[in-house]
């Protein structure tokens, strides 16, 4: 079968934000042509680095060919009007001529997607600030870390990785509206404000209730309990009865752990500091963090292994699925996480490895083809995907999330439960509603069917036979088990496309594990590195990453397989690992690892990218603020603001690192008299 999106030409124009959006169409098939100016684009320069390459640039532009052309050259129109999407990244008022609304004005057959930090309107529009900013703004950074020290950001890039995928399935969403070309503006801040777990729909409950906001910085929380073991550290999570009742057996069932009040959430949480955790501790103390979580998951416990760098490259789980590729470097070679998605039991992911400067110039311009036509009316206002019926097996996270996005765009989305088996997220709070579902499962309607039945296998196979998507993220084989997995489907709807997505991925060695977002974060390597820097444990957070991210990567997945069933012909497994998706996020980190062997290691709040760089306390009770400096101007323009002395050995960055710390307690010790507003309105 061709790939997807085979035959859509994507011209790429983005520089740092944004930079794996086309990446990710590219690596459903479309033809990517990454626009630079000759002299290269400064993204080529960001770290992590390796010698003189990026592995930011490396893993983002995989797959891409390589195009030298100025943005005022008229070749890059002669390019435009024959593609079908251009994406771009300039702020607005900072390319004249050439930002999006110009080139849909000229170019009315294109879908124009712009990525900006704050969108294009608004009293933020034109903000040029980095990735740490947005973490903060977009509510990430202060689900981190401890109370009695600062918020932690994520490592990597995770705000403009999650606005590339936002942004992926809004490009299909305009392909498959396809009347006419379009205007995209996207904010990297909503986009990341989306995917902080259930933040903004718990807090706001919370306040309507008139009850404090629980959502307060406290390490891994009573949920996410990470345990140290003989090797390292491991993730336990006991939400249900039968998870504690499988844990006390493992524990030899003592007298003392009998009480029945131990098999609520809440009566195992009043004792779990003074009693629980330290008898894990001591229970686990003897053992690796590899053999607590297979013991634990044979015996149907959730616990996942806290998983550093070189852990993961080395890993015999990863390697039986290919989720690494090698990626030539110069002389040498990088492990390259290999793609987000698996089609049809086939990754799809990059081929070749990033261009060089100019690399594909004279090849794409002698292959343009004929311009593409303008549209013979224009777009009337409609929800893209109205046409579209789906089939909502989804339960807490990832699969409601990838549903939701299909509602919110116009399809008709149907989520399917049964009393017996509700979604987790819906009955969590005890009654049949919970902030958290109402949240991921808005817009959508709701079917209830015993699907241990054969009367209600036979009805969700004839609902099949009409709908255009199935979406499931239950444990691996259950939905084959039931007799609605997608052979069976596909059997009754051969141009069906189905969506599923399991916690390690539904083959190799530990794709029978169950668990949450959260232990997924922790195997695919991000808890280790969202530390602080002399931390000697992992402080945690309370962060469902990946869930609501591999949500939208299942979205575009399955519309990226419906558009491609439209272009093409035929249906599609898509398949969404969960683990894989944030080992995928720190694709460049971890290729570092493969090079540099125990370099890459937790930065807390700094950056590679500048100094001072950090979240600073501010005036009020927990306020912090986000500044970053990178490069000496921007120094020499904090250190006029703030008082800092006139020293020249700060004016050049090694100088600066040199003296990090001092440097933190300088621009902290402004910005604790400052409200966090006005810190950011000086700057």
């Amino acid at each position: 079968m061709p790939h997807p999106l085979e035959g859509i030409r994507v011209v790429d124009l983005t520089i740092e934000r944004g930079e794996l959006c086309a990446r990710l169409l590219g690596d459903h098939g479309a033809e990517v042509v990454k626009v630079e100016p000759p002299s290269g684009s400064p993204a080529r320069s960001l770290p992590p680095t390796h010698g003189e390459h990026s592995l930011f640039w490396a893993f983002r532009n995989a797959g891409k060919l390589g195009v030298a052309v100025d943005r005022d050259d008229e070749r890059l129109h002669e390019l435009l009007a024959c593609a079908d999407v251009v994406i771009d990244s300039a702020e607005p008022g900072t390319a004249p001529g050439t930002e999006v609304d110009d080139l849909a004005a000229r170019h009315p057959h294109l879908v124009c997607l712009s990525i900006t930090a704050y969108g294009r309107t608004g009293p933020y529009a034109g903000r040029d600030v980095p990735d740490a900013v947005v973490e903060a703004t977009g509510g990430m950074a202060f689900k981190a870390g401890i109370p009695e020290r600062e918020p932690l950001r994520p490592p990597g890039h995770v705000a403009d990785d999650t606005a590339s995928m936002t942004g992926a399935f809004a490009v299909l969403c305009a392909l498959w509206q396809h009347t006419a070309g379009q205007v995209i503006d996207l904010s990297v801040n909503e986009a990341l404000a989306q995917i902080v777990d259930w933040s903004l729909s718990n807090y706001s409950r919370a306040l309507d209730a008139g009850q404090p906001n629980s959502e307060l910085r406290a390490g891994p929380g009573p949920v996410y309990t990470i345990l140290p073991c003989k090797d390292g550290y491991v993730r336990l999570v006991i939400l249900v009865q039968r998870h504690w009742r499988s844990m006390r057996a493992w524990l030899g069932e003592p007298d003392y752990l009998q009480d029945p009040e131990l098999d609520t959430f809440i009566g195992r949480m009043m004792i779990a500091d003074a009693v629980l955790n330290p008898l894990y501790a001591a229970h686990f103390a003897d053992m690796t963090m590899e053999e607590v979580s297979e013991e634990a998951q044979r015996r149907g416990i959730v616990i996942t292994p806290i998983m550093k760098p070189d852990d993961i490259l080395a890993n015999d789980h990863f390697a039986s699925r290919g989720s690494f590729i090698e990626l030539p470097l110069g002389d040498e070679t990088a492990q390259l996480a290999s793609g987000f998605w698996e089609i049809d039991a086939e990754r799809a992911g990059p081929t070749t490895p990033a261009p060089s400067v100019g690399q594909h110039t004279e090849q794409v311009f002698a292959s343009l083809g004929e311009p593409r036509p303008a549209p013979d009316a224009p777009l009337e206002p409609a929800p893209p995907l109205a046409d579209l019926q789906v089939m909502d097996f989804g339960h807490g996270g990832v699969g409601v999330e990838t549903g939701r996005m299909f509602a919110e765009y116009g399809a008709d989305v149907v989520k399917i439960e049964s009393r017996a088996y509700p979604d987790f997220i819906r009955v969590i709070l005890g009654g049949e509603m919970s902030p958290s579902f109402a949240s991921s499962s808005r817009s959508k309607r709701c079917f209830g069917v015993n699907a241990a039945t054969e009367k209600g296998v036979e009805v969700l196979r004839r609902m099949a036979r009409t709908a255009d998507v199935v979406i499931e993220n239950n444990s691996t084989g259950k939905m084959d088990s039931m007799g609605i997995g997608y052979p069976a489907l596909s059997a009754e709807n051969p141009d069906i496309v189905m969506m599923s997505s399991q916690l390690m991925g539904s083959r190799g060695l530990w794709a029978d594990w169950s668990g949450y977002g959260p232990n997924t974060q922790v195997t695919g390597g991000m808890t280790h590195l969202w530390s602080y820097e002399d931390a000697e444990e992992p402080p945690g957070s309370q962060s469902i990453f990946p869930d609501h991210f591999a949500g939208r990567a299942g979205a575009v997945g399955a519309l990226a397989a419906v558009l491609g069933r439209r272009r093409h012909g035929g249906g599609a497994h898509v398949e969404v690992c969960q683990v894989e998706q944030v080992v995928n996020v720190m694709g460049d980190m971890l290729a570092k690892e493969s090079l540099d062997p125990l370099s890459v290691q937790p930065r807390g709040n700094h950056s590679d990218r500048g100094t001072p760089w950090g979240l600073y306390p501010a005036a009020g009770d927990d306020e912090w603020v986000a500044i970053c400096t990178r490069s000496d101007a921007e120094w020499a323009a904090l250190a006029g603001l703030i008082g800092a002395p006139d020293d020249a050995d700060l004016a050049t960055l090694a100088g600066r690192r040199a003296r990090e710390a001092e440097l933190d307690a300088l621009v902290g010790a402004w910005t604790a008299g400052l409200e966090p507003t006005e810190v950011t309105d000086r700057c």
